[in-house]
């Protein structure tokens, strides 16, 4: 399961790069990566605190949107220096941070749905 993570990660950074380059977007290197880093920690945190949950006898789903509810805050959080110091190029950031989490969500959800039906 790590090795799918992993590809995950290596793609959406990849991609992102590639699209960065290509359309000469005002993103920086390292921003692609601090956001790259911070989705995919946030990615396999979500993952071990599914599994430790899911290993539990009394699991409800308020447990598995707790955990939904504390990524979105953890995401809000990081991009609340960007968006308290509101500037137009930033619109690209904070875009494109986005697109990526949401690459991440799918590649998330696939790969959860991939598991059960085995």
């Amino acid at each position: 399961m790590i090795k799918n993570r992993f590809f995950i990660f290596i793609s959406c950074f990849l991609l992102n790069y590639t699209v960065v380059k290509t359309f000469n977007l005002n993103i920086q290197f390292i921003n692609i990566t601090i956001i790259q880093i911070f989705l995919f920690t946030l990615y396999l945190l979500g993952d071990l605190f599914y599994r430790k949950i899911s290993n539990k006898k009394s699991i409800t789903p308020f447990h598995f949107l707790a955990i939904n509810f504390s990524r979105i805050l953890l995401c809000i959080l990081f991009l609340l220096p960007t968006i308290l110091s509101y500037n137009k190029p930033d619109n690209i950031y904070i875009y494109n941070f986005f697109i990526i989490y949401f690459i991440y969500l799918f590649s998330d959800i696939f790969l959860t749905i991939k598991k059960y039906i085995k």
